[in-house]
């Protein structure tokens, strides 16, 4: 070994990137998630209990709006909550991965409606 070289390190020691730090969500963020879930199941199965799945399905007018106005009322909680996210992350990605579930929800719940109204026997 000659005087120029370095001393002998660990393998451990020897990094290619820095170690990752995950980050702890504190109280808020976790309520704004768990309002968002809250509206996902709002949104989505009591439609699907009120409705079923088959689209073909039949179902009376007071079902299909009740139905609609569950799916809609599930997504303005999510994009409630996702505007919670925002405010206390302050991070616009966070918002944008809240609310384009949101949006495809109630885009979802006019389709459900239209193949009940058109479809249903």
């Amino acid at each position: 070994m000659s005087a120029h070289s370095a001393p002998p390190t660990r393998h451990e020691d020897q990094r290619a990137i820095a170690p990752i730090r995950w980050s702890k969500p504190n109280g808020g963020t976790v309520v704004a998630l768990l309002i968002w879930v809250v509206g996902l199941l709002l949104g989505a199965l009591v439609p699907l209990v009120l409705l079923g799945v088959d689209p073909y399905q039949g179902a009376s007018t007071a079902r299909i709006v009740t139905g609609l106005s569950f799916t809609l009322v599930g997504a303005l909680v999510m994009v409630f909550s996702a505007y919670l996210l925002y405010r206390k992350t302050g991070s616009i990605g966070a918002a944008i991965l809240a609310f384009v579930p949101s949006f495809v929800m109630g885009v979802l719940g006019i389709l459900m409606t239209t193949m009940k109204t058109l479809y249903g026997s």
